[in-house]
């Protein structure tokens, strides 16, 4: 049995590395839990530091200056794909950590981004680029883990930990050259090339695309947002109030909002943070005008971490005008959590309404 699965890696071995990269993917995807849990952060650690090994080992056997053991060599063969499928493993995990803080188009964005560079790893012309894009992914997991790993630790977001991140993402891609260095000291161009270079653009990318404010607010997440007609707490729930016919399913409360005179529009929400980070977010209400979105209000919203069904609350507006509005949730460093669009229209019944009450 053994043999025939040897035999079969071996005929199909570009084919199987790509399959250990999904099936990293697809591992973790019911794994995932928390991303404070200390067992997650110590996993993807060891899976970062064996990332870096195996990689620096095959970069070394390239250039004369690793060759395995007699006792190895059949093992070591397969070595790219045990280095996919932790990779795929990681970039799993940080997928699902932006997919969770950010829209659906951009983790789409994101995930095709990572389909394209597997697929170009495994194209024969770049075959012999193969270490040099793994080094790239790794240099992507390694910035990834320390975007979110600093300020959970610090319990904020910010520009200071953001560059902390950074600069703990910086040192161990250092620590890395310097013993690959040590290793190949007449291959320092190789090594400037394979390591330094690839982590210094993605760590510029990641600069570039925080200080724009594209990069989701990891560790933040927005579990839950809708739109209701009355939102009220009793013994440590909320009761949300919403009158959307069942036929809307696809809405999330009372986004089409028939509104009578007194209504007032509530935007309910829940955000998970990690334990003890404290984040003050604000609610802006936006109206679609002639001259396209406006602001109209910015209502502060304070959240602790901790609770593992997330931070619970909500904001309200009783002066509004009929017509398109959005409400978005930002942080306090200005990146955009999230948004849900609505539409007041003036309610012409004066019936008793069909209304449903959610417990929360």
């Amino acid at each position: 049995m053994f043999e025939r699965v040897k035999t079969f890696y071996n005929e199909h071995e570009p084919a199987c590395a790509a399959g250990f990269f999904v099936a990293g993917f697809l591992f973790d995807i019911l794994a995932v839990g928390r991303i404070d849990r200390l067992h997650n952060i110590i996993h993807q650690a060891t899976y970062l530091s064996l990332c870096a090994f195996l990689t620096g080992l095959e970069l070394r056997e390239t250039f004369g200056g690793f060759k395995p053991p007699e006792r190895l060599k059949t093992a070591w063969r397969y070595h790219v794909g045990a280095t996919h499928f932790m990779l795929g493993t990681l970039l799993n995990i940080y997928t699902l950590f932006y997919f969770k803080s950010a829209s659906l188009g951009t983790s789409l964005l994101f995930l095709a981004a990572l389909a394209s560079l597997i697929a170009v790893n495994e194209l024969k012309p770049f075959k012999d680029s193969g270490t040099l894009l793994r080094m790239s992914l790794f240099s992507l997991c390694l910035v990834s883990y320390f975007t979110y790993l600093v300020p959970t630790l610090m319990g904020r977001l910010g520009v200071l930990p953001f560059l902390g991140s950074l600069a703990g993402a910086s040192l161990c891609a250092a620590v890395l050259a310097w013993r690959l260095n040590k290793r190949l000291p007449e291959h320092w161009p190789v090594v400037r090339s394979h390591v330094v270079q690839p982590f210094a653009a993605v760590a510029a990318l990641f600069a570039v695309l925080y200080f724009t404010k594209v990069i989701p607010p990891v560790p933040l997440a927005l579990s839950e947002i809708g739109v209701y007609h009355g939102i009220s707490r009793l013994d440590g729930r909320f009761e949300l109030v919403s009158t959307r016919p069942g036929w809307k399913f696809w809405q999330r409360g009372d986004q089409t909002f028939l509104a009578r005179p007194g209504d007032v529009v509530y935007c309910w929400a829940v955000v998970f943070a990690p334990t003890n980070f404290r984040e003050r977010l604000a609610v802006r209400w936006r109206y679609l005008g002639r001259d396209g979105w406006a602001d109209s209000d910015t209502i502060p919203l304070p959240i602790a971490g901790g609770r593992d069904g997330g931070w619970r609350g909500f904001t309200s507006k009783a002066k509004y005008q009929p017509g398109r509005w959005r409400v978005e949730i930002i942080t306090s460093d200005g990146r955009e959590l999230g948004r849900i669009d609505l539409t007041i229209s003036p309610d012409e019944s004066s019936g008793p309404r069909k209304t449903r009450t959610l417990i929360r």
